[in-house]
């Protein structure tokens, strides 16, 4: 079983809360969406990530400090069928990288999919550019794809496969 303890100081002596997104959220999930690009996203998926926070298929949250800053947001869909939990946009604010907010953000969403015993397996796709954080979170890569999320950005499918 993934276990998860998230809830430690990170950067400027700044604690970290989560919640749920609201509709309200939006300007500054855009600004975080905004940070990563052109590094982590290509500004033609704003629009589509936008979309998906219209129609979200699963919880979303956000992270905040305690003095109100969004630093992050994810969330994470459950496909019963396959037994698993897909994690979906995830991201840090380019301010928040390499502060332990992306660790952080993950242990959420893990925590929360894997409530439900009938998930098996967490997967996502991503970008080569993070392949090693979620290694070191103990995914593994099923597939490389070159040039698959834009030129020059690989797209990684990788999974973690739980211990019931």
């Amino acid at each position: 079983m993934v276990t998860v303890v998230m809830r430690s100081a990170v950067g400027r002596g700044s604690n970290l809360s989560s919640r749920e997104y609201r509709a309200e959220d939006l300007p500054r999930v855009l600004d975080i969406f905004d940070s990563n690009v052109p590094e982590f996203f290509t500004a033609a998926e704003r629009q589509v990530f936008e979309d998906f926070l219209q129609e979200l298929p699963g919880p979303y949250f956000v992270v905040e400090t305690t003095h109100g800053e969004l630093v992050a947001c994810g969330g994470y869909a459950v496909v019963l069928e396959q037994g698993r939990a897909d994690l979906c946009w995830g991201m840090v604010s380019r301010t928040h990288h390499g502060q332990g907010v992306g660790r952080f953000l993950t242990a959420l969403r893990l925590e929360a999919a894997t409530t439900d015993a009938r998930v098996r397996a967490v997967v996502l796709n991503t970008s080569h550019l993070t392949r090693g954080f979620y290694e070191r979170l103990g995914f593994t890569v099923e597939r490389v794809v070159v040039d698959g999320i834009a030129p020059g950005v690989d797209r990684c499918d990788m999974r973690l496969e739980l211990l019931r």
